[in-house]
């Protein structure tokens, strides 16, 4: 083979390398067996097109005819994992994980700040925490940006968990990652495949290339009524084979939809017996936190005249529970929904931690005249009087107790959710 043949052949195998994933760019091994493959391949198509003979520039021109364009080859390569929106299903978990991962060391960041600035500012305290909770929503809304983008890529480049090396496994020491070893060996068999998959697709491509031309030759060259059924037979012959491939290739396809099916039946009915859902813990965490830090902050205390400075006070404790609540639900969505058992202490500990609102709320049922009533009864009551036989000061009475009985059914609700959590665990585990 000359030289300008081997440049021709050296530079198609670049380009290739060029569109492979990147995923596959980072085994050089199996890089160079892939390149090594279809080299061998190029030579073999080169050498039937010349009927045996030495190839020349020509042939070698339509063998990578033949087999396709790099992009074409190196897109094989790129059909890994289960697509789900805009990530695949196999790196959604470690997505999530990676995402709580951060947003807890901005967290951590933020808090380690507002430290110091407690410690050399102490006066400026409710400046402080305003600013480290205003930190840390932008610093999660830029990681979670930041996060997102790069696993949109990773999951285009057909990226798996295996290839990212021991960083899963580390995160599993943090969060309960649902990515065992089995899983990530399965994984690597996984990937094996699609190798031996594109490699044999590539194969595919130029043994039909190689029939098309071959009956070609054969329809220009034939003279004879015996070359005509040589021909004939040939051609029957490979499109048993290939009516036989096709077959046995929609049973597969058939196998796997009804193996996707099953699992996604199983998947819906467990959404649909899902006791915590992650909507339900985002929601408490940004209501806890932002409504707690409203009260905490009080930005309406400026307004004379309008609070009595002892509900004030009562607002910043009642404030700083709720805080505390929003930094619990925030806790069990790190934890997931999926770890049932680190559900079902979290709500206990979540409906313990609710009896500390009962008493709080008395301390305002033992104080109501420094209730802001005038605020909602349009001045006509300015305060309420500590009577048990007014009328408003019952009407007030009976709410607290009301707002009582709602934190002991808010815990015993808790209490349920942790037996249908244990229902559910022995269900489906």
């Amino acid at each position: 083979m000359s030289y300008s043949e081997q440049e021709m052949i050296n530079d198609y195998l670049t380009q290739v390398y060029k569109k492979l994933p990147e995923w596959l760019k980072l085994k050089k091994e199996e890089v160079d067996k892939v390149l090594k493959d279809l080299e061998s391949q190029i030579l073999d198509e080169a050498k039937d097109i010349a009927n045996g003979q030495e190839p020349s520039d020509i042939d070698i021109q339509q063998a990578l005819i033949q087999i396709g364009t790099p992009e074409s080859i190196a897109k094989l390569y790129k059909r890994r994992g289960t697509p789900k929106l805009y990530l695949t299903e196999e790196l959604f978990d470690f997505y999530i994980r990676s995402m709580l991962f951060f947003f807890l060391i901005v967290i951590g960041i933020n808090v380690i700040v507002s430290i110091f600035k407690f410690i050399f500012q102490p006066f400026n305290w409710f400046l402080t925490l305003g600013e480290m909770f205003s930190g840390m929503w932008i610093g999660c809304l830029i990681t979670a940006l930041v996060i997102t983008i790069i696993f949109v890529y990773f999951s285009m480049e057909g990226f798996l968990p295996e290839d990212f090396g021991v960083i899963p496994s580390r995160l599993a020491l943090i969060f309960p990652f649902h990515i065992s070893e089995k899983g990530i060996k399965e994984s690597r068999e996984y990937t094996k495949s699609i190798l031996e998959e594109a490699k044999q697709k590539t194969k595919e491509t130029i043994t039909e290339a190689r029939s098309r031309t071959k009956e070609k030759i054969a329809e220009i060259k034939a003279v004879t009524k015996e070359k005509l059924a040589a021909a004939q037979l040939r051609r029957e012959q490979k499109l048993m084979e290939s009516k036989i491939r096709r077959e046995e290739k929609l049973e597969r396809a058939k196998q796997r939809r009804e193996e996707r099916k099953e699992a996604a039946q199983i998947k819906r009915e467990m959404k649909k017996k899902q006791v915590v859902t992650i909507g339900e813990l985002i929601f408490g965490a940004i209501a806890g936190l932002i409504f707690g830090l409203f009260i905490i902050v009080q930005p309406f205390a400026e307004i004379p005249g309008l609070f009595e400075p002892e509900f004030l006070n009562w607002l910043k404790i009642f404030g700083s529970l709720m805080v505390i609540s929003g930094l619990i639900d925030l806790l069990r969505l790190a934890i997931g929904v999926r770890n049932h058992t680190g559900q079902q202490i979290m709500l206990v500990l979540e409906a313990l931690y609710s009896l500390i609102y009962i008493p709080i709320i008395l301390i305002l049922l033992n104080n109501p005249e420094i209730f802001p009533i005038s605020l909602f009864s349009g001045g006509a009551v300015p305060i309420i009087p500590y009577d048990t036989s007014n009328m408003a000061y019952i009407i007030f009475f009976w709410v607290i107790i009301g707002i009582i009985i709602a934190i002991l059914g808010s815990m015993i609700g808790n209490f349920y959710k942790v037996s249908k959590l244990q229902k559910l665990k022995r269900d489906f585990y």
